[in-house]
């Protein structure tokens, strides 16, 4: 299969040298790549500019904004060669309203950002492709119950867009690649656990063959 991936963490611009991000390092995103070329697929990621970067994919490129991976996306889906995404990307929520010209003063003794929400991506990628594909979708939540967890994930199922969505969360990660993860199906309420990557990988290359 043909696999577009997207990892790591998007840049909103403040000034000329600053910005607004996130923690994530894209290496999921990396390792998955790797892992699912080593499975037979042919694989594009899709990084941020400081992400982690995967060894043995087709073809790799670089986003730096939330904008920036918006227009790559359609750009790329556009050609039709992709059968699937999996979308691990860690996209900023907001972004400052304006970017100052130049560097803002370093001596400011108090400076004031308006923020205003990003585009949703998730939901757009399906009639982004000239033909079906089947989507993947991440969400990372901090601290979250059962519950909580459910709702945050059954969110991003509402719009019909979403094919799967794998879900982690930030107090349940651990070091190396044991980090928990878990797989929930469109049109099902039960996750299954993936206790790591290669667990994982198994997980998305059973899922995107069938």
């Amino acid at each position: 299969m043909r696999i577009l991936i997207t990892s790591g963490a998007t840049r909103e611009p403040i000034d000329a040298v600053r910005f607004l991000s996130n923690v994530s390092t894209g290496r999921t995103g990396a390792l998955l790549a790797d892992a699912l070329t080593a499975h037979g697929h042919v694989v594009t990621l899709l990084h941020g500019e400081a992400a982690v970067r995967a060894q043995h994919v087709a073809a790799s490129e670089s986003f730096s904004s939330t904008t920036d991976l918006q227009s790559q996306l359609r750009r790329l889906l556009g050609t039709g060669n992709f059968d699937a995404v999996i979308h691990a990307a860690a996209v900023s929520d907001y972004r400052p309203s304006e970017t100052r010209d130049g560097k803002m003063s370093s001596y400011a003794t108090e400076i004031t950002l308006r923020l205003v929400p990003t585009p949703k991506l998730l939901p757009e990628l399906k009639q982004c492709a000239p033909h079906p594909i089947k989507v993947i979708g991440f969400k990372l939540t901090a601290g979250a119950d059962t519950e909580a967890r459910s709702i945050a994930v059954s969110k991003l199922f509402a719009a019909g867009t979403v094919d799967a969505v794998i879900h982690n969360d930030m107090d349940d990660l651990a070091t190396g690649d044991s980090r928990p993860f878990s797989g929930w199906r469109a049109g099902t309420h039960t996750p299954e656990p993936l206790a790591g990557i290669d667990a994982l990988t198994a997980w998305l290359h059973a899922f995107v063959s069938v």
